[in-house]
Order: structure tokens, then sequence, then C-alpha cells
């Protein structure tokens, strides 16, 4: 009989952060996470390197570096169009878990996974990123984009789920905002930010619980972007309250990261319940968030600028059959994920991957075997051939949410503008993944393109600067560095610290070291800075002052990996023994890919004449740094002292011939310290300030003004907008009509539209005559979003229940014998509600925008009132109101709601 297949259920929350949760379990807010841990295996995950999400999850789902899988952040160029468009699962270059899963046999859904859209069709289900952007358009109902859902058929049933604005109620804001009623959402936009996201929170857990009843599977996978999305907009308001936090805002929003946390909890009750106590359920995060006296203050004027705000370490939970209980394991990083979830359906790891099965989970560890590369294998695995594509309208919409969130530029329509922003911020992080591997002179092949792309970017300088150091090209990092900055003037502290460094690896330490306690005394919180100082005391054998500089920054910061490196050599060197190993342990612990780490831990079991864990620290360290010839030659004492000649024969010849490698490396590490490339010319930094400043404004800057004010109409379709358009008109406005659409039995008295209108989003010149300054258009409620900015508006915008504008579209259409929406009229009435109200928020917030709402009712049964104020909202625009009235005719009112 053959064994049922085991089941796996994946969580992802995106900026979870053990440093928050961990008080809030320790205070019972958070049972059903406390519960979990109790019976299963914690870790902290160490994150990579650039700290990107959509880079992050693609490594959770290959087991790759971003080199690998193609993701390289947010956009990439697009050739078809020649600007932009988001990554996707079409520039994936791997097989994700679920195209293994697939033609394995193994049945898997997918929701709201970065970068899964457009769908890929599986073996199961996929309900892809851009789900979020499911709309409800009045007159044509749901609209979802191709790709969207796989299978395709079910798209209109996960529409449905989906939760808009309007619909958040009290209910929902008061446990995150206690006192919301006394915000001015006028001024204050943080409730509509708070909404936004708390519905793309339930819009995923709905369409995930419901997937979960509904498509049984064996394989699930559930992206949650809402705790990084509500910290990034209300972390600076938690407790406890910083300096730069005023006490109104600490006090209205200071609750609602736990809330958070505690929504999640309740959110994972529900996901464990459908799951089933058979099931493995693996909860992660790709990075954390700082929560603390190290949150930021301000952010970097850069289209990755938001980063400043994760940590290093995001969480890792782990529970079901034949996992630990109670246990914590260590060293465990995110790209070790995929290869774990291949481990608990005992298929082999790809040897291309990067991270390693976390087999100390198991209670009874399984026989890892290994392929090639999955990649390799044939089936039918689901993964797109190339041709499939993103809609245009898909890049629009996710391209603007990633320019909301601060990720990207807004490069406006500028097409060639928005390609080569995308091609150089790929190239960036890019080059940024491959430093943190330490394929440094890749990584410079990138930068010093984009540096002759774009001299005036100091963080290219910075990066390059970097790299040419690490790649162990001194002089020519030197002289970047002079050519680019005055040190002695400069607030760049990291470029001091590069230099410092430079100083010290040119035999030049009395001139590093004063300018890394420079940077120290200008920022005496940071740990990083702390470890440098130490690292620097260190290499002069000056062990005491090293020493107080890396307890300097593991007293500021306890998790920090490197100082737990640097202090096991302080103590290896000072004859400590035993806190040598407990401090090398604590290093690879938080961070496994540390080889100087595993040496001094090899050294410090092999001096207590622990050989067998001696010899598996020296092994790892020679994995880390296969060039390095030190576990090698260690190696070889470990095995003679184990009694394996062989092996300690082998391990002597390897250190030989890496000692004779590094004799060869040395003479030409020697020759690459003068080797020079050839530079840009490089602004002084003043003027590059000022070049950043004109390539990447800020968002707050003015849009140049025209002067001009124009007067729309506007609402939902059949919302008494004609009705408007006609009352202005009597009293003296001049509407802008083609009156192509002429009077009929639904506006007998006409229509007063412009066709011409409808093409705005792609003509905003059509507004510039000077003849149009001051004149009424009706503009469908779809459209004011794209008038041009640098117009005003007056906008009075018709308020009818939806009920009637339903009944009264569905009667045009019927009279028309067009096709309208396919859908129940209950659908049909809260998608329009959903509209309005999102439609009614933007307006809020657009500061080109001023709105009067009017109320269709209130205007037939009491004229006299809505045209006082429209006297008022409109001054000298409206000539003569008194004679509004006469465009009224109440027996037009049809389509009542019944009461």
């Amino acid at each position: 009989m053959d064994q049922p297949k085991p089941k796996v259920l994946l969580i992802g929350w995106d900026g979870a952060d053990w440093e928050h949760i961990n008080p809030l379990m320790d205070a019972g807010l958070l049972p059903t996470l406390s519960s979990f841990v109790e019976q299963g295996t914690i870790a902290n995950l160490a994150t990579l390197q650039p700290v990107l999400s959509p880079m992050l999850w693609n490594s959770v789902a290959t087991g790759k570096f971003a080199d690998k899988h193609g993701i390289y952040g947010f956009v990439e160029p697009d050739n078809r169009s020649g600007g932009a468009r988001p990554f996707s699962s079409v520039s994936r270059k791997t097989k994700a878990l679920w195209n293994i899963f697939s033609q394995s046999g193994i049945r898997s859904n997918v929701i709201n996974w970065w970068a899964s859209h457009p769908a890929e069709k599986i073996n199961g289900t996929i309900v892809s990123n851009l789900f979020g952007g499911v709309k409800f358009s009045p007159g044509v109902g749901w609209k979802i984009s191709p790709g969207t859902v796989h299978p395709a058929e079910r798209a209109q049933d996960w529409a449905q789920l989906k939760m808009f604005v309007n619909e958040v109620s009290q209910e929902h804001i008061l446990p995150f905002i206690p006192n919301a009623a006394n915000v001015d959402q006028k001024e204050d936009k943080r409730l509509l930010t708070f909404a936004k996201v708390f519905t793309e929170m339930m819009t995923t857990h709905s369409i995930a619980t419901e997937v979960m009843e509904a498509e049984p599977s064996d394989f699930m996978a559930i992206y949650y972007t809402a705790i990084d999305h509500f910290a990034h907009g209300f972390m600076p308001y938690h407790p406890p309250q910083l300096h730069y936090t005023s006490d109104e805002d600490f006090e209205m929003y200071k609750g609602v990261m736990t809330a958070t946390y505690r929504f999640h909890d309740m959110m994972l009750e529900r996901l464990l319940q459908l799951a089933g106590d058979d099931t493995t359920v693996v909860i992660c995060s790709d990075h954390g968030f700082q929560s603390g006296e190290f949150r930021p203050h301000g952010m970097p004027n850069e289209p990755i600028g938001p980063v400043v705000w994760h940590r290093q370490y995001g969480m890792l939970a782990i529970k079901g059959p034949g996992i630990k209980k109670d246990e914590r394991i260590y060293g465990a990083s995110l790209i070790d994920i995929g290869p774990t979830i291949l481990s608990l359906y005992g298929l082999p790891i790809g040897e291309d991957m990067d991270g390693r099965p976390l087999v100390e989970i198991f209670e009874e560890p399984p026989e890892i075997e290994t392929i090639p590369s999955w990649d390799d294998v044939e089936g039918d695995h689901g993964m797109h051939d190339g041709e499939e594509s993103m809609g245009d309208m898909d890049s629009e919409e996710l391209l603007k949410q990633f320019v909301a969130l601060g990720y990207i530029e807004d490069q406006g329509d500028d097409k060639t503008k928005q390609f080569k922003s995308a091609e150089m911020e790929g190239k960036y992080n890019l080059a940024g993944c491959l430093m943190w591997q330490e394929r440094y002179k890749e990584a410079q092949l990138l930068l010093e393109e984009l540096l002759f792309l774009a001299p005036w970017e100091t963080r290219f300088i910075i990066l390059l600067s970097d790299c040419y150091f690490r790649a162990g090209y001194f002089k020519q990092a030197e002289e970047l560095i002079q050519q680019s900055f005055v040190l002695e003037k400069t607030g760049v502290n990291k470029i001091i610290v590069i230099y410092a460094k430079l100083k010290i690896a040119l035999g030049e330490p009395e001139k590093g070291i004063p300018y890394l306690l420079s940077v120290l005394k200008r920022e005496p919180r940071s740990p990083k800075i702390s470890v440098q100082v130490g690292d620097a005391f260190a290499g002069q054998r000056k062990w005491k002052d090293a020493e107080t500089a890396y307890l300097r920054a593991l007293e500021k910061h306890p998790d920090m990996a490197r100082a737990y490196e640097g202090i096991s050599t302080v103590y290896l060197r000072t004859g400590r023994n035993q806190e040598a190993m407990d401090a090398a342990l604590n290093a690879v612990g938080l961070l496994h890919r540390l080889p100087k780490s595993h040496f001094n831990l090899g050294v410090a079991l092999a001096r207590s004449e622990d050989f067998e864990r001696a010899e598996l620290a020296f092994q790892t360290a020679a994995r880390f740094a296969p060039k390095w010839a030190n576990p090698h030659r260690l190696l070889s004492v470990v095995y003679e002292k184990l009694g394996k000649h062989e092996l300690a024969a082998k391990h002597q010849r390897e250190s030989f011939s890496r000692i004779e490698g590094s004799k060869t490396e040395r003479v030409e590490r020697i020759a690459q310290q003068e080797q020079r490339f050839p530079l840009p010319e490089i602004l002084p930094e003043a003027e590059r300030a000022k070049r950043i400043g004109k390539e990447r404004p800020s968002s707050q800057d003015p849009v140049e003004k025209s002067g001009k004010t124009f007067v729309l109409v506007s609402g939902l379709p059949r919302s008494g907008t004609s009705l408007m358009m006609q009352m202005l008109s009597a009293g003296g406005m001049q509407p802008l009509t083609d009156e192509i659409r002429g009077a009929d039995e639904d506006n007998p008295r006409g229509y007063f539209e412009w066709e011409d209108i409808k093409k705005i989003d792609e003509k905003p010149e059509l507004l510039d005559p000077p003849e149009l300054d001051g004149r009424v258009i009706k503009v469908i409620s779809m459209l004011l979003n794209k008038m041009p900015k640098q117009h005003d508006y007056k906008v009075i915008f018709m308020q009818r229940s939806v009920a009637e504008v339903a009944a009264s579209q569905q009667k045009m259409i019927d009279r028309l014998g067009t096709d309208g929406a396919k859908m129940e009229l209950q659908e049909l009435e809260r998608g329009l509600a959903a509209h309005r109200r999102a439609t009614l928020d933007w307006l809020s917030a657009a500061k080109h925008m001023e709105t009067l709402e009017v109320k269709y009712s209130e205007l037939i049964e009491g004229p006299d009132a809505i045209c006082a104020n429209l006297k008022e909202f409109l001054g000298d625009l409206l000539p003569d109101s008194s004679k509004m009235n006469s465009a009224i005719d109440r027996s037009l009112y049809r389509n009542r709601e019944n009461k």
C-alpha cells in the first residue's frame, strides 16, 4: 500500500521578527504562535543581500541566490514597450518549488507569492500577486487580468472574495487604532493607509482559506505582506516612543503593530485548523524589522530607501510530524527554506541550489540525496515558455503600487527613462547580491558600467569603492574615494569607513584607525562601526582595545554575528578557550556562513580535545572558504589525533596546495594593488547631490502649476451627472461638450459629454488651449486620477444610492441592447460602492482636487440648499445660481430605491 504523500503548508510573513514577537508571546498575546513554538522548532533566519522582498521570496521558492533565479528587484526593462515592467514569473530563470512538485506528482496551491503573475499552469492552483489589482468597473463588472488565476475558470469565483477599502468599518479599525474617530482624515491620511493594507491582508487570507477548503493539495504556499506594510507605515509610533514622534501621533498609533501581530495570530489559528495535524507547517519571514532604538529617522533618497528599516534576521518556526518539539536550531538562512521543504517530501536537492536542508529540525534526520539540477529534469512543470507576458494595465498598476511603497522611482510617462532606470536598478541590486557572495570581480564590471552611465550617483561610487577594496585593487579604491569626496568634510560615514579599512590594509593603521574612531564618535550607537573598530585593533594585536569595541557592539545589538566572531578571535589569542568556543558558537548560530567563526570554533574544540566536533567545524570552514589553507592544515592535525592517517595526509596535501596557490595569489595581489581602471569624470559631492535632486526629485516637490482651474462633474454612471451639467449650464457656466451623444429616452435633456476627455491619460495636452480655462467638463469617475496635475480642479461629485444606480444602468443597457456586467445585482452594487469609495478616498488626498459631494435625492427634493452650496463652492465661476432650479424636472427621477 502506497504511503500517503506528506503535506506541507508554507506561510510567509513579510517582515516578521522574533525581536517583536517574543515580548508579545511572553505577555500571552499570541496564544496560537506560542503553542506552535512549544510543539515545534524555531530559529533566527538570516536574510540575504540586498534585502529586497521580490529577490528574497524567490530565493525561498527556488533555494537559489538572485543571480540564479533572475529576479533582481521590483522592475525590469521592458524590451517590448521600451519602458519598465514588474519582474514576473516569466522573468524567473529556474524552477520554483511548485514547478518541481508539479512534475513530481505533488499538487500545489500558491497564493499571492512575489512575482507569481502571470500564473503558471501547474498541477494545482495559483492566485498570483496581481490578484490585489482585481477591480470592479461600473457597467463592465469584475476586471480580472488574464493570468491572475490558474485555472482561469475559477477567476470569477475568487474575485468575489476581494475586500475593498469602503468595506473597512469601525469594527476593523478600532482594535488597531482605538481612537480613530478623533483622526482628522482631511489632514491625516494614515487611516486610509491602514485600510488599504488591511484589505490586502484580508483578501489574501480569504482567498487562502477558501482555496484550502475548495482545492485540496499536498503543498500550500501563502504570502502575507501586511506585517511589513503596516510596519513601514506605523512602526515609528510603536513603543518605546522615539524622540522625533509627537505625543499625539504616539498615542493615536502606538498599538497598530501589536494588533497586527495579534491579528496574524488569529489568522494562523484558522490556517492550522484547515491544514490539520498531519501537515508540516513552516512559518518564515524574509527579514526582520527595526522596532527598538535602532529605528531610523528619515530615509535615504534612493529607490530602495525603505530597506533601512529591515533587520538582518527574520523568523522561522516549523511544526509537524517528525519535527523536534520545543527546540531551537542555529545558523539557518533564508536560502535554506527551499531545500528543507524538498527534504520533507524525500526529494533530492539540486546541487546548483545555494541553500542546505535544515536536517537538524528532524527527530530522525532523513538521508539527503542530490541531483545536478532540477532544471535538467524533464516533466510537466508548468513554467512559462517565454511567450506569456504581463498586460500593460497590469504592469501599470503594480508600478504604481511600488512607487506608493517607496521602492521605485516615479518616472512618469517617460518610457526611455523608465527603461534606463529599471536597467540600472537591476544591475545595482545584482551587484549587491554578487558582492555578498564575495564575487567581487563580477560585481565590479556591473558597477563600473553603472558609474559611467550615472557618475553623479554617490551610491554607485560607494559600492564600487568597497568592491575595489574587497577585490584587492587598493590604489584604485583610494583614487576613486579621493576623487569623489573630501574626507574631512563629507558626512558620508560609509566612505570614511571604507577609506579607513583601506589605509589599514595598506599598512598605515595610524592613518586609518583615527578615521574609524571619528565615525564612531558620530555614530556611537552603531554596532557595525564598533565591529569595524574592533577588527582594526585586532589586526594590530591590540586585544584589549578590540575586546572593548566588540563588547560595545554586543551591548548595543546582541545579535551581531560579526561581533561574536571578532571576540572569539580575541579570546583564542588571549588563552580564554571556553569563552572563545561560546562566542564562536554564538556567531555561527546567528549566521552560518562565517568560515572564520567555524575555524575559531574548531580551534577551541581541538584545544579541548573534542576532536570529532572540531573535525566538523574545520570541514564547514573549508566548505565556506575553499581557498583557505588553515582549515585543511588543522584537519590534518585532528585526523592524526583520531588515527585517520590517510585523511590526515590528504588534508596535509590540500593545505600545501593552497599555501602554494596563495603564494602565487599573493604576488598577483601585490601587483593588483597598484592596478588602475578608467573612471568617468566625477562631479564634486555637492554638485552630485544637486544632480540627484534633479534626477530623483522628492515626491513632495511641487508640480509647476498652469494657473488654470476646471470644474469637473463626476460620479458613477447614472448618478445624476447629466442633471448637474444641465443646472450649471442654466446658471451661466460654459460646458465643454461636442454634442456627439444626443438626448435620448434615458437623458431627454442631453448628456453634455466631451468624447475626447476619454483620451486624457494619453493626451494630457487636451486641456492646454487657453480658451478652455474655467469650462465645466463631465468626467466619469474612473478618469479623475488621469487628469493632468498641473491644473487645479473643482470636482462636483454626484452621490446616488448604488441600488438606484445599478437599476438605472441595467435599464439603460437593456434598452441599448449592449453587454453589461455579467453578475448578480448584489455583486454589482457591492462593486459600484467599492469603486466610489476608492475614488472619494483618492480625491480627499489629491491636492489639485477640491471636492463637493452632492446627494442626488437631496438635489431633487430640496434644490435651494444645494444651489447655495454650489454658489459658495464655485464662487465667480458660477455667474447666476438663481437660474439653476429651472433645469430640475422631478418627473425624471426614476428608478427610485424602495424605502
